[in-house]
């Protein structure tokens, strides 16, 4: 690869910058080798899947465009799901409305707007929390031994 000036460098950065963004797809930065989810010993996805097994409330907190969450179906009868990004809010609420789960706005890790003991798992791939937030609205505190 050629030596880049520095106004070529420039154009590609504010390019790079620029990509489409939608949701929490980031297929476009696996595509470049700059982000790299797999291979690891284990995997998210399945982990949850195990955990789903006759719940019949969950939360997903950052959902991002609701990817993660939709390829989970058949979902509990009580599903939510939180955002803080707003670009990604209307994106989860298309993909998730129809599937019967509430998307709600978050901005404050020390306040969900769930009541207490409402949820039967959690689930968080990469967003901010609060422990006792996150424990408040468990419904078996027992349980929560049982996933850390």
């Amino acid at each position: 690869m050629s030596k880049l000036t520095i106004d070529e460098l420039f154009n590609y950065l504010i390019g790079e910058a620029n990509k489409k963004f939608e949701g929490w797809d980031f297929s476009y930065l696996e595509s470049t080798g700059r982000m790299q989810e797999f291979p690891l010993r284990w995997n998210y996805r399945n982990k949850v899947k195990s955990r789903m097994s006759g719940i019949s409330s969950l939360l997903d907190m950052g959902t991002g465009g609701g990817e993660f969450l939709s390829s989970l179906v058949p979902l509990p009868e009580y599903t939510c799901a939180t955002e803080g990004y707003e670009p990604n809010i209307p994106v989860a609420r298309k993909r998730l409305e129809p599937l019967g789960v509430k998307v709600y706005r978050v901005d404050d890790d020390e306040f969900l707007p769930f009541n207490d003991e409402t949820f039967d798992l959690v689930i968080n791939r990469h967003e901010s929390y609060s422990a006792k937030e996150v424990k408040r609205i468990l419904k078996n505190k027992e349980s929560i031994k049982k996933y850390i």
